[in-house]
């Protein structure tokens, strides 16, 4: 009876575990974002996008999420987002667009002050394999015009790192096309000389895993799916 009265308690605490932990998603109308949107969603989490007041948001309809709005290059509009909110976590699943490669360090300081204002415990970013001195794990990669970037994204990682506030980096290696399902074999891995194939919506699946998760707090993750091929050069 008493053994019954306490899987009964657990499974309930379990159902609500993602309602006490509100997250704010930027970049969550595109290819990546949205699929972590999703994610979140039906993992319960309240989520709250923020978003240009042009952004398309058709790959969000039918979901359950709010928005405010904003450009991440603004600061006080950033700032504005977490103002009166109860945020714990924050998910930076932005890509620069028609921008140059300063968004990815600018956007990344204006997260971090915003965060700073509220209650946040948690920024998951999800960056690129070779950011920063990790490129150098990969000499035999062509880069080529992306090395301005990942140099770019490794600064924004940087910040964050520094910044004092929880931390997950998700470094994801080769996207493959965003209309493909999960296929629920990805894990993330501490091996950062590890460059793999991932799809989208997995690396949302990933996302909720480190949400709240100390075994995936302050330290950078590289998204693996041992399921996928691996090509030659990076064996």
């Amino acid at each position: 009876m008493f053994r019954t009265l306490l899987l009964l308690l657990l499974a309930a605490s379990s159902s609500h575990a993602g309602s006490d932990n509100q997250v704010l998603v930027f970049g969550g109308t595109g290819k990546l974002g949205s699929a972590v949107v999703r994610e979140l969603v039906a993992a319960g989490h309240p989520v709250t996008v923020f978003a240009r007041p042009a952004s398309d948001r058709t790959r969000l309809d039918g979901l359950k999420v709010s928005y405010v709005t904003g450009d991440i290059l603004d600061a006080a509009q950033v700032k504005a987002a977490f103002d009166g909110r109860d945020f714990r976590t924050v998910v930076d699943a932005t890509a620069r667009g028609d921008a140059d490669d300063e968004f990815y360090p600018t956007a990344m300081a204006n997260i971090i002050a915003g965060a700073k204002t509220g209650g946040v415990r948690q920024i998951i970013l999800h960056g690129s394999v070779g950011a920063g001195d990790n490129i150098e794990q990969f000499p035999q990669a062509n880069f080529g015009r992306m090395r301005s970037t990942l140099a770019a994204k490794g600064r924004a990682e940087r910040l964050l790192i520094d910044s004092g506030i929880g931390y997950t980096i998700i470094r994801n290696g080769i996207l493959l096309s965003a209309d493909l399902p999960p296929t629920r074999t990805a894990r993330l891995s501490t091996d950062q000389r590890l460059m793999r194939k991932v799809t989208r919506a997995d690396l949302g699946l990933l996302t909720v895993l480190c949400v709240g998760n100390p075994d995936y707090m302050n330290g950078i993750w590289h998204a693996v799916d041992d399921s996928q091929d691996v090509p030659p050069q990076y064996r």
